[in-house]
């Protein structure tokens, strides 16, 4: 397509541009703000423009320019939603191979010892919810994440409330933000895996669904 002027475009050809370009699939991912940007052009076209004295081709132009502009929103959208996505597009904290919760400390108690306080972060908040899966207070669901994990332990241990919180916070700073972990984030997260071992969990009654 030549856009050299003179562009002699009418206003059913230059609303048919657009509407090629905007029923491509990357638009309609995002119907919401772009079906209101078409429906405004719709209306501008259809009313007809006046161009002032200016040539007819500078409404392609102008038509041009919108597209353009939509395309490199539509273009920084996709990619930084790309950025903020974990590789491999999981987001469950035990997604991956299985492992147990001791292993799981193991691993953090090494990368702890080595200086890698972001893996220790993410490793002893898998033991957390691993332990929780072994002690059968959470079942075994695939792509649970942090802060799920932390909901669903709350009303069983409601004394960790904050601390599970915060663990979730720092899990997901990490593994998702890609963020430097806070200092100390993973001895805490270690200690509240210990503390919840020796916790008793707070369970509902199977008769009255009150907790015991």
């Amino acid at each position: 397509m030549r856009l050299d002027p003179p562009l002699d475009l009418t206003s059913p050809e230059a609303r048919q541009w657009l509407q090629d370009e905007l029923q491509r699939g990357v638009y309609r991912e995002r119907p919401g703000l772009l079906s209101r940007v078409w429906d405004w052009l719709q209306d501008l076209l259809g009313r007809g423009v006046s161009t002032g004295g200016l040539p007819a081709w500078t409404l392609g132009i102008a038509v041009l320019i919108a597209v353009a502009v939509l395309a490199l929103v539509v273009a920084r959208s996709v990619a930084a939603e790309r950025r903020m996505a974990p590789s491999g597009g999981s987001r469950g904290v035990l997604d991956g191979p299985v492992r147990t919760a001791e292993e799981h400390r193991a691993a953090a108690r090494k990368a702890l010892a080595s200086g890698e306080e972001e893996r220790a972060v993410l490793e002893s908040y898998r033991a957390v919810a691993r332990a929780a899966v072994e002690r059968t207070i959470l079942d075994d669901q695939p792509g649970r994440t942090a802060h799920e994990v932390a909901i669903a332990l709350t009303p069983v241990f409601p004394a960790a409330t904050s601390a599970l919180t915060a663990a979730a916070d720092d899990f997901d700073a990490v593994r998702y933000g890609e963020r430097d972990a806070r200092p100390g984030a993973a001895s805490a997260i270690l200690a509240l895996d210990a503390d919840l071992a020796r916790t008793r969990p707070v369970l509902p009654d199977p008769v009255s669904g009150r907790a015991r």
